[in-house]
């Protein structure tokens, strides 16, 4: 199966339901190079505006929290996440989260997509 959108093709995808409020995380497992990416979830009371963090936390770990994201609605980000490279082609990401009103889980919903190949 082929899965295409907007010229990306679909290269994993999923819905992972979190214990608790707990981070998830998901490596893409390649053979010479594994990425992983930790998603959570923070609050910080300073803000009155939601965004999503993204750090380096290691040479293949990048670090995703979403940051004061409302709570029972799903949110996720408007443009495409541009990552990296895997398997020699661009990677980009689309998610979105839904935080259950008590604070009790989260549900994410992500698409890692692969774009046009990088000369080496």
């Amino acid at each position: 199966m082929k899965i295409t959108s907007g010229g990306f093709e679909v290269v994993y995808h999923g819905r992972v339901f979190a214990y608790g409020m707990s981070p998830i995380e998901i490596t893409l497992s390649e053979e010479n190079d594994p990425l992983t990416f930790v998603f959570c979830i923070e609050h910080e009371a300073e803000r009155d505006d939601f965004t999503t963090n993204i750090q380096l936390t290691r040479y293949n770990e990048v670090r995703i929290a979403c940051v004061n994201f409302p709570r029972g609605k799903p949110t996720g980000n408007e443009d495409m996440i541009h990552l990296g490279v895997l398997n020699n082609r661009k990677l980009s990401l689309r998610y979105e989260v839904t935080i259950n009103f008590d604070m009790t889980a989260w549900l994410l919903t992500f698409t890692f997509y692969a774009g046009e190949g990088v000369l080496d």
